[in-house]
């Protein structure tokens, strides 16, 4: 079967491992990785939560979640490159894809279907079974120089603030545990 539980011929069910790994520059996307994994954990999965840069290897893991902050309307290249390099083997595992982003601010359709659009460069590779966006936070300290300064000029519309709706984060990991357990289903 494929998912987080593999059943020999007697039924007996053996949990696997799930990998939720992330790219991140702010720590945001970190925050919602680690608490993904925290909820799912609580549900009595094996999780690993880790940046894609510290992954070798996906043997050992039955589903993969993978997050990205959205910069300049992209996910973050690091992930992309993650994706290409391991596209074979998550075509054949239960995959998730999610993003963190200042879009959904203001949660419209409109700006819901700009954000649909950020995970395209990521299904062209290796189409996930669900994606989830999560509206995050802007902490400017947190930022390089070079980000702090290009977006300086938009401070009015980019005000400093903590969007996440830990809520929605927390139904989201929980509505996968089906899909991760075997139950496929694109997005």
């Amino acid at each position: 079967m494929i998912g987080l539980r593999t059943c020999a011929a007697e039924g007996q069910c053996a949990m696997q491992k799930l990998l939720i790994a992330y790219a991140t520059r702010a720590g945001s996307t970190a925050q919602v990785a680690e608490f993904m994994g925290k909820v799912l954990r609580e549900a009595g999965l094996q999780v690993d939560v880790m940046p894609v840069k510290q992954v070798r290897d996906l043997s050992g893991y039955s589903g993969v979640i993978l997050g990205s902050p959205i910069r300049m309307g992209s996910v973050l290249p690091e992930l992309i490159r993650f994706v290409k390099a391991h596209a074979q083997t998550l075509s054949r595992l239960p995959l998730a894809y999610f993003n963190v982003n200042l879009t959904l601010m203001d949660d419209t359709p409109e700006a819901r279907a700009i954000v649909d659009s950020y995970f395209n460069p990521l299904r062209v590779i290796c189409a996930p079974l669900r994606v989830g966006a999560f509206a995050g936070k802007m902490d400017y300290a947190r930022l390089n120089s070079l980000l702090r300064f290009l977006l300086a000029r938009n401070r009015d519309q980019i005000p400093e603030g903590d969007w996440i709706d830990w809520q929605a984060v927390r139904q989201w990991a929980l509505e996968l545990l089906p899909l991760l357990q075997g139950e496929r289903t694109s997005a």
